[in-house]
């Protein structure tokens, strides 16, 4: 009776300490924060962090799927007797597109009301997020309608939601839109290495990807890649270049340039599509200075030279030149490190005229320093 009672002590206090079964903790999607719209030409280019986390900080694995969400909303039709594309008192910059300042005036929708009125446009499917995986961001490339069928601008709203089997995470933020009628790419994109730099060169485009409209032109981008174009790269010029050439100067290497058209300042960037690319190897090409000065002292049989060092940190030496009449010699093959030479070549009652320069170790040779004239003296 004792060992009956004792047992069934044991097996109500270890109930005690198991507790009541809990469910599992559903493993929710972080929303994204950090979608990013562009258009370039006629597509318009979504960008966003990687989905990586949960909304309680631990990894996330296992993505589903990730959907595009689009709202398009027309520009409403201007009062009767307006014209849309007049400037009058109140309006926001004239400088501007005109598609822009006018949604300026009208508020862009706010998350709720997104919700609401969004569709559907795609999804990244999980065997496919791989392919649309650049660096650390997904991307996806849209082409909607850039106008309304009777020709009024639309404002685009964007946003993403993440999904695994059994959840999904809040809406992103909303990243918003205004697409124009932007050039075509520049054409003739030409590039010549100089001393000054890489110099670039291209023709203004003047028509339009879209229409027969005259294109709004506001400037140009210019990237620059070492190989392979990345849709996300940043334009080297910090604000668009206002002429049609640029001169860059890059560490020295290969690159490939392109160059965009730029429709609209500031941000979300909208530009053309980029131009054909143009490839330049670009090194040094400015020269060492010239040794300071030259003197040349006559020997036995002999003329030996000496000059000033010159303080080039890619210095590879100094070439030594003789000039007889109008014939020029040079009497070192190649650069030579020290600050002297002995030219042991020289025949007596002849006048010499010698000359150094110096090269750095990309060939570069600076101007000749001349020394006085010299006259090797016949032997008795």
């Amino acid at each position: 009776m004792k060992r009956n009672l004792a047992l069934l002590f044991v097996l109500l206090v270890a109930c005690g300490k198991r507790g009541d079964p809990r469910p599992p903790v559903p493993v929710i999607p972080k929303a994204t924060s950090d979608l990013v719209v562009t258009q370039r030409g006629t597509h318009v280019m979504l960008a966003w962090s990687y989905p990586s986390l949960t909304t309680s900080g631990k990894s996330l694995s296992e993505i589903r799927r990730v959907v595009v969400y689009r709202y398009s909303e027309e520009l409403p039709v201007a009062p009767t007797g307006r014209d849309p594309n007049a400037i009058l008192p109140g309006d926001i910059d004239p400088t501007m597109p005109p598609q822009i300042y006018q949604f300026e005036k009208i508020p862009a929708p706010t998350p709720v009301q997104f919700a609401k009125l969004r569709e559907r446009v795609d999804s990244i499917e999980g065997a496919n997020l791989p392919a649309a995986t650049n660096g650390a961001r997904l991307t996806f490339d849209d082409q909607p309608a850039l106008r309304s069928k009777d020709g009024r601008a639309v404002r685009l709203s964007y946003a993403v939601v993440t999904e695994t089997v059994g959840s999904h995470s809040d809406l992103s933020n909303l990243a918003t839109i205004v697409p124009l009628d932007v050039p075509l790419a520049p054409a003739g994109l030409a590039a010549s290495a100089k001393p000054e730099g890489a110099v670039l060169t291209w023709t203004k485009p003047d028509k339009a990807a879209t229409s027969d409209a005259k294109p709004w032109l506001v400037g140009y981008n210019v990237y620059r890649t070492s190989d392979t174009f990345d849709e996300l790269a940043t334009p080297i010029n910090p604000s668009p270049v206002a002429g049609e050439t640029y001169t860059d100067t890059p560490p020295y290497g290969t690159y490939h340039y392109r160059v965009t058209a730029v429709a609209s300042p500031g941000l979300p960037r909208i530009e053309s599509e980029p131009s054909a690319p143009v490839t330049l190897t670009y090194k040094d090409l400015l020269p060492p200075a010239a040794p300071a000065t030259v003197t040349a002292l006559v020997e036995t049989k002999s003329v030996r030279l000496v000059w000033d060092a010159v303080p080039a940190a890619d210095l590879a030496g100094y070439l030594v030149y003789r000039t007889e009449g109008k014939t020029k010699l040079k009497l070192t093959p190649g650069p030579v490190t020290a600050e002297h030479f002995s030219d042991i070549s020289v025949d007596p009652g002849i006048t010499y005229f010698y000359s150094v320069t110096a090269v750095d170790k990309s060939g570069n040779e600076s101007k000749p320093t001349n020394s006085e004239s010299v006259l090797v003296p016949k032997t008795p």
